[in-house]
């Protein structure tokens, strides 16, 4: 039953963030949602002191003709507030994660965060940059990152050996060495978001898709931080690092020979994969979230399924997605199920490849 007289939860943070937008802050949750700037006016009257049809009286004024449409679109507002656990009576949505557990799930996604000191651990290094010109530390380290990726690409395709005829240790080795530059890449996107002010929340593992084992910084406080620039290069940060790695990891491999060769050989195609896969626009990646703060889209992957999961269960769709245009809500399901197909096929792909991997790496310990 509807809440006749809504009252905002007083925990709850309202700022503008990203772009400007308004946003409402969950502590208990560590959620964010967005709202629009008429719904933020109408949060500063949601005090429990007046009731739907007088907040519908407030508004609409002396244009009663108006006044039903304006019942329908505050009805609906409310009913997103409602359904978010976000109104004094009102509990989290079923499945929402507490702020601060280190174990959780969430768009399927199961994660388990490792270290909480990042940010204590950044802020010194963070405070150094902070004082130097952000549009050149960002042109530098691009520009490197490019010549880097070129530099490893270019020795990988026609200075290494052919990697099926050098199975064996080397493999281990290049996959230690990938484990750390994974720890890197993270780090990276942490010591951005410290520079910018929105630390990170912790770092840890996720299996992504509930197969595909990936590290991961949380950078949901990411969304305080209106600069569109700041945002786009803490999603590249990470990407920026590998190409510096690669350019180096190219570099040593042009003057090394046997087993060092090999092993950075095969490191080099570790590094190739781990860039298509941070580009890909079909997965949640770095170069998605990049592509998603340019255009000033919110959370584009999470609307979409919501979108299909609606129509396979034959239910309206929320209140935000319902105000969309017909061409949106059709761009964003099409989006969507191009997606879901395209993680079906990685899936089918990962799975079909587990016994090579496995008899790489049983060779390169026999080896």
């Amino acid at each position: 039953m509807p809440i006749a007289s809504p009252r905002l939860r007083q925990e709850l943070e309202v700022i503008r963030g990203m772009d400007d937008i308004p946003l409402i802050f969950d502590p208990v949750t560590g959620s964010y949602h967005r709202i629009t700037r008429a719904g933020e006016v109408v949060l500063s009257y949601l005090d429990g002191s007046r009731t739907r049809e007088e907040l519908v009286e407030l508004f609409a004024g002396d244009d009663t003709g108006h006044a039903e449409k304006l019942r329908a679109q505050i009805d609906g507002f409310l009913a997103t507030l409602e359904s978010s656990g976000l109104l004094d009576g009102t509990g989290p949505p079923p499945g929402a994660g507490q702020a601060g557990r280190r174990v959780k799930t969430s768009r399927m996604m199961p994660r388990v965060v490792i270290t909480r000191k990042l940010p204590v651990l950044l802020e010194p290094v963070a405070g150094v940059l902070r004082r130097m010109s952000a549009t050149v530390l960002v042109g530098v380290f691009a520009v490197g990152a490019i010549a880097g990726f070129c530099l490893g690409l270019t020795t990988l395709f026609t200075r290494m050996p052919n990697l099926t005829h050098i199975i064996g240790p080397p493999f281990l080795v290049a996959a230690a060495l990938q484990l750390l530059l994974v720890l890197c890449h993270e780090t990276c996107h942490a010591l951005v978001a410290q520079v910018l002010k929105v630390p990170v929340r912790g770092l840890g593992v996720a299996l992504l898709f509930y197969f595909m084992p990936v590290a991961y910084v949380d950078r949901t406080d990411a969304y305080r931080h209106k600069g569109k620039g700041g945002r786009i290069t803490l999603a590249m940060a990470g990407v920026m690092s590998d190409g510096w790695w690669c350019g180096v990891v190219g570099l040593v491999a042009l003057n090394t020979h046997g087993f060092v060769q090999q092993s950075l050989a095969f490191l080099l195609a570790m590094q190739l994969m781990g860039l298509v896969i941070n580009l890909n626009p079909l997965l949640p990646s770095d170069g998605f979230v990049a592509l998603e703060t340019a255009f000033g889209s919110v959370d584009a992957r999470g609307r979409a399924f919501t979108l299909i999961k609606s129509r396979l269960l034959r239910r309206e769709p929320p209140a935000y997605l319902a105000a969309l245009s017909r061409g949106k809500r059709a761009g964003l399901t099409l989006y969507g199920a191009i997606s879901a197909a395209y993680t079906c096929l990685v899936a089918y792909g990962a799975f079909r490849g587990v016994p090579a991997v496995v008899g790489m790496a049983v060779k390169a310990v026999q080896g």
